[in-house]
C-alpha cells in the first residue's frame, strides 16, 4: 500500500482538479513532504506569458518551466469556459503543480472559450499550441482540456494537421455531442449510450450560457447588446452591473432577464431549442462524436460520476467511440472539473492512480 498511498498525499498536494481542503489529509501530506516527495513536485517552477505566431495573428500563453532540466515532456493545458482565460487562478495554479512533476506545461488563452462561447475557432487555437510545443520541444506533447475544452481536444487530435504533434489526450468532464449536451441543459435529460434516458437537474448555468450565446434571438434588435452585457455580467458573477445594464431594456427585456436569473427559463426554451436546431451543423463541428475514429494516440477520459452541467453519460459516449484506444474513470470524487468535497478516502485513492498512469505516459512519451 505505500506507493498508492503516496499518491493519495501527491494527488492531495497536487490539488488536481482542486478543492481537497481535509485537514486530515493536509496533515499527513505534510509530514509526507518532509520524508520523500518522489519524483512529483521536486523542481521550482518559472513561469512567464509568451507568444506565439499562427495563421490568423499572435496567440497569447503562458509558459511553466520546471527549472534545471532539458529535453522534458510537455503538455498543453486548455481551460474551461471561464473569462479569465489563462489567468483563471485555479489553471494557473494547477499548471504550476502540473510543471512541478517535470512537464513543461503551456496554458494558451482561447478567446472564445473565454467569451463563453464553443467555436471551431478553439480547435484551430489548440492545434496551434500544439505545433508551436511540438516545434520546441522535437517531441509529442500532450493536449488536456477542461469541461467543453476537454472535447475541443479531442476534435484537434482527429485533425490531420494537428495529429502528428499529439501524443495523447486527457479529457476532464468533456462533451461527446455539444448538441445533446445542450438538450440536456435546457430539458434535463439526456440519451445514454445503452439506449436509456438519464434525467437529472441540469445546472441552471446551462440556460444563461446559450442565452448568452443566442441573445439575438431572445431580445429586440435595439436590446440585443445591453441583454448580452447583462447575461455576461450574471455569468461573471457581477449581478450589480448585470442589474444596471438591464435597466437599459423594455419592460419584455427585463422579464426575459429576470425570468433566466431566477432560474426560470421556461418562456424562453423553445427559442432556445430552434436556435440549436438551426445550428446543428456548427454544433457538430466542435463535437467528437464523428471523428474519433480518426483519434489515433492513447486518450485518458475523466468524468464526474454526478456532472450536473456535461453527464458522464457523455464520457461513455467518448469511450464507445474510441473502444481500446481509451483509458476511462468515472467517479463519484470528481464535480464536473473539481474534488467533490464528500468524496472518501477510498475515491480519492482511485482518482490518485488514475493521475499515475497519465503521469507515467506523459514522462515516457517521445
Amino acid at each position: 500500500m505505500r506507493k498508492p498511498l503516496r499518491w493519495v498525499i501527491h494527488l492531495c498536494w497536487l490539488g488536481l482538479l482542486w478543492g481537497i481542503s481535509d485537514a486530515r489529509v493536509a496533515a499527513v501530506a505534510t509530514y509526507a513532504a518532509r520524508q520523500e516527495l518522489g519524483w512529483l513536485a521536486r523542481y521550482p517552477v518559472a513561469s512567464e506569458a509568451t507568444t506565439f505566431p499562427t495563421r490568423s495573428g499572435s496567440v497569447q500563453a503562458r509558459l511553466y518551466r520546471p527549472e534545471g532540466l532539458s529535453d522534458v515532456p510537455a503538455l498543453v493545458l486548455v481551460h474551461g469556459i471561464h473569462k479569465d482565460g489563462m489567468d483563471e487562478a485555479r489553471l494557473k495554479a494547477f499548471a504550476q503543480a502540473l510543471a512541478a512533476t517535470g512537464l513543461l506545461v503551456l496554458t494558451p488563452h482561447v478567446p472564445s472559450l473565454a467569451d463563453y462561447r464553443i467555436e471551431k475557432s478553439a480547435v484551430e487555437l489548440i492545434g496551434w499550441s500544439a505545433e508551436a510545443l511540438h516545434r520546441q520541444t522535437h517531441r509529442r506533447v500532450g493536449v488536456m482540456g477542461l469541461s467543453f475544452a476537454g472535447g475541443l481536444c479531442l476534435v484537434t487530435a482527429a485533425d490531420r494537421r494537428f495529429a502528428p504533434s499529439i501524443g495523447y489526450v486527457l479529457a476532464v468532464g468533456a462533451h461527446d455531442d455539444l448538441e445533446r449536451v445542450a438538450n440536456f441543459l435546457l430539458t434535463n435529460e439526456i440519451p445514454t449510450p445503452g439506449g436509456e434516458t438519464l434525467r437529472m437537474p441540469a445546472d441552471p448555468y446551462g440556460v444563461l450560457l446559450f442565452a448568452y450565446e443566442y441573445a439575438a434571438a431572445l431580445f429586440a434588435p435595439a436590446e440585443v447588446e445591453p441583454g448580452r452585457a447583462a447575461l455576461r455580467y450574471w455569468l461573471w458573477g457581477e449581478t450589480d452591473k448585470a442589474r444596471e445594464q438591464a435597466e437599459r431594456l423594455s419592460p419584455e427585456g427585463k422579464a426575459t432577464l429576470q425570468a433566466l436569473w431566477g432560474g426560470n427559463g421556461t418562456a424562453v426554451l423553445p427559442v432556445l431549442r430552434r436556435q440549436l436546431a438551426q445550428r446543428r451543423a456548427a454544433l457538430r463541428s466542435v463535437s467528437p462524436h464523428d471523428v474519433l475514429a480518426r483519434v489515433r494516440c492513447p486518450v485518458f477520459l475523466v468524468h464526474g460520476a454526478h456532472d450536473a452541467v456535461v453527464p458522464c453519460s457523455e464520457t461513455q459516449w467518448l469511450a464507445r467511440g474510441l473502444g481500446g484506444r481509451c483509458r476511462v474513470l468515472i467517479s463519484p470524487a470528481i464535480g464536473h472539473v473539481e474534488v467533490a468535497a464528500t468524496a472518501t478516502p477510498a475515491e480519492k485513492l482511485e482518482v490518485a492512480q488514475f493521475l499515475r498512469e497519465f503521469l507515467a505516459l506523459a514522462h515516457h512519451l517521445r
